[in-house]
């Protein structure tokens, strides 16, 4: 998707009248004003520019041709230039020309002792090009001399592929890196008859699917005004590959010279009734501004893609807590996910499971738990994850959050996901054999929902269980949801029939568990054991033990005996004995706490 050029208003006068002001210069560049780094030198081109001795680098951007247009009847004055290192850089040269490897229009050069900024170098030619409308190609650009090793040329993530990045090094050829970077230079232009009306489409996110029976299409438009009159308004006019028909939204948001919004617009395309094409292209443009007619159109257009299902199901969030005992932070972001269980707008939407590790273990830890730190890049506590999802880009789902509100803003994201698949869980206790008998069923929307064929994956958890010694804590301290037995670490493969699945498992429990406490979670989820952020959950359930059916015999209060082989001891301070002491003991059979008194 091609990012637009970028005007970025340098000087501001008083206001002339409403919506108006005299612009003195105006930045052109693909940087927004932004400093960028000297890229990775893992990137043996950038290696290899980095070390050269007494040599030139260089680089440029190039204008396009409807820009220069726009610019015709006035004049680039200055250049600037971000330098990120002046170390081992004796002069600095700015310039504009039709190519690369042509002749300058104009050129000028400061040197060390002018002095060159480690930072923003504003360069006034002493010979202003004019630009005019019989111009194809304008290349701004710099270029510094190094003595030795230098790191100086300031390149931005942001690319616009053909216009955005040209670097040089020394004599060799000119490297097109625009698919990559843009290259933080800007030429300042100045005149009487710079651009009055441009709104720029910088940028268009998709709702990743589209579903039929909820009719609504989300768009979020990043919208830059790139001329010198405030727009307080425009329509966006939508198509859909395949349709016939148009759908525009008004815009009634005022945009003022330089200024970038994001801004929400929702479509209903009625004539998409169908899963042919399950992927289509929504293209937006930007029209009908209230002000004036954009100047410069060929800006104001972007494509995007998005899937198509007939129908979908309630998402409810997986949201599981990586946590320890030893762990004196994890109270912090324990009581967040408290909160959230609590919260009315997460009711009946968010399911919640403590996996003991990430910072050493517990009494709580299960093995199940120490395998599920696979999906960190570096272990520790507290940490989470939403429905084991990794943003764009993250080599892992596992995050600290930072906040409540960030903790939060995390589940609403999940929320909004569309979920493909549904689970409905039931439960029954055969108490003679100790065992829970889960069954789930469920359908899905989608034939490929995941990437490999999905998994589910069912636990049995056990809530409010009292702290032994939490770290970080003070009074009573409760765990939720902790993670007890599983069906499988990494889940069983899901067999269909049809769109419908029934999926059965025996959980075992122990007497050492309070029924009272326990529930069942099951999650369908996605799996490869080569990619960590490709084992999303694509939907979970879970119900607590006043729903499983097959409890004839009340509840057995849990009796933990001292001389069991998995007991571990603790006195009231926390402090683990080898035995029994004359006071108050506190006796953990396989995690369950119970107080001894020893005469």
């Amino acid at each position: 998707m091609m990012k637009k050029l970028i005007l970025s208003i340098f000087a501001l006068l008083a206001l002339s009248e409403a919506g108006n002001a005299q612009v003195s210069g105006m930045n052109i560049g693909y940087c927004q004003g932004e400093a960028g780094t000297f890229p990775s030198t893992s990137d043996a081109y950038f290696s290899k520019m980095s070390t050269k001795k007494q040599t030139w680098t260089s680089g440029a951007i190039l204008l396009r041709e409807d820009r220069i247009q726009s610019l015709a009847g006035n004049e680039i004055r200055e250049i600037r230039a971000y330098m990120t290192s002046k170390l081992n850089v004796d002069s600095v040269s700015v310039w504009v020309s039709e190519s690369l490897d042509g002749p300058v229009l104009s050129s000028d050069t400061i040197t060390k002792d002018t002095p060159i900024n480690k930072e923003w170098n504003t360069v006034t030619l002493t010979r202003p090009v004019s630009v005019t409308r019989d111009m194809k190609k304008l290349y701004i650009g710099y270029s510094y001399h190094q003595k030795s090793t230098s790191k100086a040329l300031s390149l931005l993530e942001t690319p616009t592929p053909g216009y955005s990045c040209f670097v040089r090094s020394g004599s060799d050829a000119w490297a097109d890196y625009s698919n990559q970077y843009a290259t933080c230079v800007e030429a300042i232009v100045y005149g009487d008859n710079l651009p009055k009306y441009d709104l720029a489409l910088e940028q268009l996110d998709v709702q990743e699917h589209y579903v039929v029976d909820d009719g609504s299409l989300n768009l979020t438009l990043k919208v830059r005004n790139n001329a010198t009159v405030t727009i307080t308004g425009f329509d966006a006019v939508c198509a859909i590959d395949g349709t016939d028909e148009k759908y525009t939204a008004h815009c009634d948001s005022a945009i003022a010279y330089g200024e970038t919004k994001t801004i929400p617009v929702t479509i209903h395309p009625s004539a998409i009734q169908t899963m042919d094409p399950a992927t289509r292209t929504v293209t937006v443009t930007l029209a009908n501004l209230m002000e004036g007619e954009d100047e410069v159109p060929a800006d104001n257009t972007l494509s995007g893609t998005f899937g198509v299902t007939l129908h979908s199901f309630v998402r409810n969030v997986l949201l599981e807590e990586f946590t320890t005992e030893k762990c004196t932070n994890c109270p912090r972001v324990a009581s967040y996910v408290h909160a959230a269980m609590n919260e009315p707008e997460f009711q009946g939407r968010l399911n919640t499971m403590e996996n003991h590790a990430g910072y050493y273990t517990d009494s709580f830890t299960a093995s199940f738990h120490n395998d599920w730190i696979w999906f960190y890049d570096n272990v520790y506590a507290p940490a989470t994850m939403y429905d084991r999802a990794a943003y764009e880009g993250d080599e892992t789902p596992v995050s600290g959050p930072g906040s409540k509100q960030e903790l939060y803003e995390n589940i609403r994201y999940r929320m909004r996901q569309t979920a493909f698949v549904s689970l409905k869980v039931k439960a029954n206790v055969d108490e003679s054999n100790q065992l829970i008998h889960v069954t789930v069923t469920g359908q899905r929307a989608k034939k490929d929902f995941t990437l490999q064929p999905a998994r589910i994956t069912v636990v049995l958890t056990e809530t409010n269980l009292p702290a032994i010694s939490q770290a970080g804590a003070s009074g009573e301290y409760i765990h939720y949801n902790v993670g007890r037995r599983i069906n499988s670490t990494w889940g069983d493969v899901i067999e269909w029939n049809g769109d419908d699945y029934t999926y059965t498992c025996d959980i075992p429990y122990t007497q050492n568990y309070d029924m009272n406490n326990l529930g069942i979670l099951a999650f369908v989820h996605d799996y490869d054991p080569n990619d960590k952020t490709k084992c999303e959950v694509a939907n979970s359930a879970a119900i607590t033990s006043k729903e499983f059916t097959g409890i004839t015999t009340g509840i057995a209060t849990a009796k933990c005996a001292p001389t069991e082989a998995k007991t571990e001891i603790y006195d009231l301070a926390g402090r683990k004995l080898t035995s029994l002491r004359q006071g108050v003991n506190i006796v953990v059979c396989n995690g369950k706490r119970t107080k001894v008194v020893k005469d």
